[in-house]
């Protein structure tokens, strides 16, 4: 079967491209011919640009900030920016590329299937979400497979949702909140909840990809999270250090101010998909508030802590499944964290086994009706 994705596999985020590859890669493990459609909004072509890009006054003004404030950063953010378009280019099999919806209304698509998802395609309140990712410009079949409202369901826009929700063979989303935002909004009676596609592969094929020569040397403790972040991250994290000794290795580009008062973060900023799979595979603590770096931390049986994940729908949502709920740092709730605390694996994939099957069989019932 020829089936096509449509996802934000073109977002310069780590978890974004690697649920695109993983969902690839499943489906061709099962002997289908698969597709992204490499829709890149107006909006993605401006946000996921070089460091410095002079396209627009808002980018210009950030690469003049950059420039100035932070000059050593720029050549190891050019190769971070080269090594996210080189896995995008080399390990995505995408079409040719379109900047608007009545493009893809234009194009002819022969695929028998259309999936739309993971990840949050649906959130409207993610700056890159729209219309492309309900799949109306596609005559064909199609389903959803965890598709996500985000982080918090309650506050997206139902009514722009309910007029693109039409003509889906079958609905799938990946949180129980968005599950729920959807029969509440009386547009799906029921509907099933499935598991992120990065977790439908087994760790093995990450090890693959991530490469076995370790990008940082010696014990560390990685520290990510994806968005703008307030300072009691950065504490909890160089907290951490002084508890266990280790240093802590970020992916991301801060001014000097941002970290001056936190002697034992550091940064590793030439950092792909493939680099921050490989951050993860060998840290001996990893820290964050990222959803795929709770996923990642998972597969690879890592000593792992998630900052704030009680108010993030899907990662609390992932957590509760596998039995994780202790390794949540809360701020609201100055949680104490507790560097060492042991994790019963076993359980743990067990109940990944569980959720993975159900997965699965709901995937792949729906693709051969």
């Amino acid at each position: 079967m020829k089936i096509g994705i449509i996802t934000f596999h073109s977002s310069f985020n780590y978890g974004s491209m690697l649920q695109a590859w993983a969902m690839q890669t499943y489906l061709e493990q099962q002997g289908h011919e698969v597709w992204i459609v490499n829709y890149r909004s107006l909006v993605q072509r401006l946000t996921y640009h070089k460091p410095l890009d002079f396209h627009n006054v808002e980018n210009g003004l950030s690469s003049c900030k950059r420039l100035l404030l932070y000059p050593s950063s720029i050549k190891p953010l050019y190769k971070k920016w080269h090594r996210f378009d080189d896995f995008l280019h080399k390990e995505l099999h995408l079409t040719q590329e379109f900047h608007t919806v009545e493009e893809m209304k234009r194009t002819y698509f022969d695929f028998d299937l259309l999936i739309c998802g993971s990840d949050q395609i649906w959130n409207t309140n993610a700056p890159d979400s729209g219309e492309a990712y309900y799949g109306n410009w596609f005559k064909g079949r199609k389903i959803s497979y965890a598709a996500s409202f985000g982080q918090y369901p309650e506050n997206v826009d139902m009514d722009f949702v309910k007029r693109q929700l039409i003509n889906f063979s079958a609905l799938s989303v990946r949180e129980e909140k968005s599950r729920k935002a959807l029969v509440n909004a009386h547009l799906a009676e029921d509907l099933t909840v499935v598991c992120d596609p990065t977790l439908l592969l087994p760790v093995e094929a990450y090890h693959t990809l991530a490469s076995n020569e370790p990008v940082v040397k010696g014990k560390y403790i990685f520290f990510y999270t994806p968005v703008g972040i307030p300072y009691e991250y950065f504490a909890i994290a160089n907290r951490l250090a002084e508890t266990t000794g280790m240093e802590v290795v970020t992916e991301k580009a801060y001014y000097p101010k941002d970290l001056r008062s936190y002697p034992h973060i550091h940064e590793y900023l030439p950092t792909g998909p493939r680099e921050f799979l490989n951050l993860v595979k060998n840290a001996a603590v990893v820290c964050g508030g990222s959803f795929h770096l709770q996923v990642f931390s998972i597969l690879f049986h890592k000593e792992f802590y998630c900052i704030n994940g009680d108010k993030d729908a899907r990662t609390n949502n992932l957590l509760r499944k596998c039995g994780l709920e202790d390794r949540i740092i809360s701020l609201d709730k100055k949680s104490e964290m507790s560097a060492g605390r042991s994790i019963c694996w076993d359980g743990v994939d067990e109940r990944l086994k569980t959720l993975r099957k159900s997965s699965e069989e709901w995937l792949l019932e729906e693709i051969k009706r």
